[in-house]
């Protein structure tokens, strides 16, 4: 089972299932410094989306389940204030800020 009671378990559980590889936002794609790969908004899908908010006073973050048509699989993690940055790309803004099945996230 898995214990989504904090972003330290919840990765934990999904690095060990496969979604090994850590990927880094850009401002227009996704940076795997692992593999030196960078993957643009239309090359990636969010899996899934888990929002965490420990303790008060603590921003918010967003651990985003990361998959791709070569087999990549990794993860994302971002503060609040990383999602809605002025630097990023409205394609890459609208890909993180949609849950898979279609409805915004984040207003």
């Amino acid at each position: 089972m898995i214990d989504y009671s904090s972003l330290s378990k919840t990765l934990d559980y999904f690095t060990g299932i496969g979604f090994s590889l850590e990927f880094q936002l850009q401002a227009s794609n996704l940076y795997c410094p692992n593999l030196d790969v960078s993957m643009a908004p239309e090359e990636f899908d969010v899996v899934s989306a888990f929002h965490f908010s420990e303790s008060p006073g603590e921003e918010e973050r967003t651990l985003y389940l990361i998959s791709s048509l070569p087999g990549l699989l990794g993860t994302l993690v971002l503060t609040s204030s990383e999602l809605y940055s002025d630097n990023m790309t409205f394609e890459m803004a609208g890909k993180l800020r949609t849950h898979p099945l279609g409805e915004w996230i984040c207003s």
